[in-house]
């Protein structure tokens, strides 16, 4: 089939016709809506987790089918050695009888514990390739399904969310509510603080108590949805994939543990507590390779912030030669990325070292014991014994770095869900085709939303000399003052549509920009011209037409649909034809 696909895309590029279609249970389109109503469901119970619990109920039976497969093939893997013992045995007791001429075992015995370690190791291996297939097709399925929802929540969700607030209703409990918010302000930057004293990482964000926002003060703009839909959902596919190992590893090293004890009674302790002792210092090695791991995702996300405005900007970069200052930023973000990756590889090949020397130290601890305690070496104990802490190296390999991936994915799985549980757009205008005017506001007021606070996790890494902070307190001071200037313009204006547009950038205690006491028709059938200086509100304007900006009061009625085309120059990556024909059949003669 590979052959015919090449042959066939080296003759002509391949078309969707060539390649089979996609199971119609697998497709993206039914799980997701499978998922969704699961998650809805959820919600409206109240559920704790609904998007976990939704997610195992798309996929539980896969799941779970590799899990089990799993646990069996742990099992053949941990009995295989031990039975490895009576092979050896009957081979020794063939071997004295022949130079005895003592009465041999039976030919039937060996022959079956031949066949029997055979058919074990077969179901092992069929086992263990079947945990793996269906845990990475949990993992691409579910991986889809979680950038399908996560795309159609970005397509519905309210800028108040995108800013960072939550909605607070009004009417008569809105100074209850008010002091409400205060109050968990204050608890949050309570624990804020205590946060801040166990970790130097610095607190996380309070919540805003001002009126009428509320939340973290993060938001959700599309770098953070574009990390939601690449890097977390990432981290659920690679655990999805190996989560099991989380529960069968122990379950495998107990068996052992039992079966030790069967082979070299208690001296099998003295071996495995140096497993006991080793794996939590691997697991905290391990946590330390996921911190760094974090820090050099912040370089990484700076060195690519700096290219990507270098790239955006480069003419002005050519025209003032500013070419070797930024060379030398990303020379200096990049040397120090360098230098922490190569810590990384450092940690992680030691702790690679010490997991896969630890069961060769414990099996010679165990057989040190073994033999101080009076007993005989019997080859048959021995190289079953040797054989079954072999059979540890991959669990105790595995289980430090599948709980970290499991951790990451628990963390990205909460992410998630706080996403799609973020307000949504309101209902769209009311649509009246009968309506005498194709556009008609009465008494309507809009509003922008607050621009969203920057997340710490995002701040560069590196810190400040007293020259920066100098000049980065300048730059605050001058900031205040285009504050004030910008409020004194305001108060200075005898409407919300003169306000300046650059009024929405403000943070802070600052209100967005607004329009208010919105009074106008638009007849049918009329070009309109909306003419006004440069930051006035013409596209605030549009804007609220469009659904942009939130109504906060007032009516507007639509006596038909709308389109909103901003001045963005693009073009599609086609020929001139169709970029100017845009999917449409062409008339020579239009």
């Amino acid at each position: 089939m590979l052959t015919t696909y090449w042959q066939t895309g080296y003759k002509r590029p391949l078309e969707q016709n060539d390649i089979w279609t996609v199971n119609p249970d697998r497709a993206a389109a039914k799980m997701t809506i499978k998922m969704q109503e699961s998650f809805k469901k959820r919600v409206a119970r109240g559920d704790k987790y609904p998007l976990l619990f939704a997610l195992h109920e798309t996929f539980k039976r896969e799941f779970w089918i590799g899990g089990i497969c799993q646990f069996f093939a742990n099992l053949f893997q941990v009995v295989s050695p031990f039975t490895l013992r009576y092979l050896i045995q009957f081979a020794s007791d063939a071997y004295v009888a022949q130079r005895t001429g003592a009465p041999a075992p039976h030919i039937g015995k060996g022959l079956g514990l031949v066949f029997g370690i055979t058919f074990m190791q077969i179901c092992q291996s069929m086992g263990t390739n079947h945990f793996i297939y269906r845990g990475m097709m949990v993992g691409g399925q579910s991986r889809a399904v979680l950038i399908s929802v996560i795309f159609e929540k970005s397509m519905s969700i309210s800028g108040r969310a995108k800013a960072g607030g939550r909605e607070i209703k009004e009417g008569p409990e809105t100074e209850a509510q008010h002091k409400d918010h205060i109050k968990e302000g204050k608890q949050a930057e309570k624990e804020a603080k205590k946060e801040k004293r166990k970790k130097k990482s610095g607190p996380k964000n309070a919540q805003d108590t001002g009126r009428g926002v509320a939340g973290d003060g993060t938001g959700w703009a599309n770098g953070r949805v574009v990390n939601l839909m690449s890097v977390d959902t990432y981290r659920v596919d690679q655990a999805s994939g190996m989560f099991h190992l989380i529960w069968t590893s122990p379950v495998a090293c107990i068996v052992t543990l039992i079966l030790l004890l069967v082979n070299l009674t208690y001296s099998a302790l003295a071996g495995f507590s140096l497993l006991v002792i080793g794996l939590p210092l691997l697991t905290k090695a391990v946590k330390v390779l996921f911190a760094r791991r974090r820090n050099i995702n912040k370089i990484t996300d700076q060195r690519v912030s700096l290219t990507q405005e270098i790239l955006q900007a480069v003419r002005f970069v050519k025209f003032f030669g500013w070419e070797s200052a930024f060379i030398g930023r990303l020379e200096e973000i990049r040397n120090r990325e360098i230098r922490s990756i190569q810590i990384l590889l450092a940690i992680r090949n030691a702790i690679n070292a010490v997991s896969m020397s630890l069961p060769i130290f414990a099996s010679m601890l165990a057989f040190i014991t073994y033999s101080l305690t009076r007993h005989d070496l019997a080859p048959a104990q021995v190289f079953s014994s040797l054989a079954l802490f072999n059979s540890l190296r991959l669990p105790l390999n595995l289980l430090p770095l599948i709980i970290g991936q499991v951790i990451d994915a628990w963390s990205s799985i909460y992410r998630i869900q706080e996403f799609l549980l973020s307000e949504e757009q309101e209902d769209e205008p009311k649509i009246d085709v009968a309506a005498e005017n194709a556009v008609e506001m009465h008494n309507a007021d809009f509003t922008w939303e607050r621009t969203a606070t920057q997340d710490p996790s995002d701040s560069p890494t590196k810190k400040l000399t007293k020259g920066e902070l100098k000049i980065e307190k300048q730059a605050q001071k001058q900031v205040i003052k285009d504050e004030k200037a910008a409020n004194k313009l305001k108060e200075g204006t005898s409407s919300g549509e003169s306000t300046p547009d650059d009024a929405a950038t403000l943070t802070g205690d600052q209100d967005p920009f607004r329009l208010h006491d919105m009074n106008f028709s638009i007849g049918r059938n009329e070009l309109v011209a909306v003419i006004g200086g440069v930051g006035s509100g013409k596209s605030s304007l549009l804007a609220a037409l469009a659904g942009d900006m939130r109504k906060t009061k007032g009516d507007l009625v639509m006596g038909a649909n709308r389109a909103f085309c901003p001045q963005y120059a693009w073009i599609q990556n086609a020929t001139v034809k169709e970029n100017i024909l845009f999917g449409k059949e062409f008339d020579k003669s239009w």
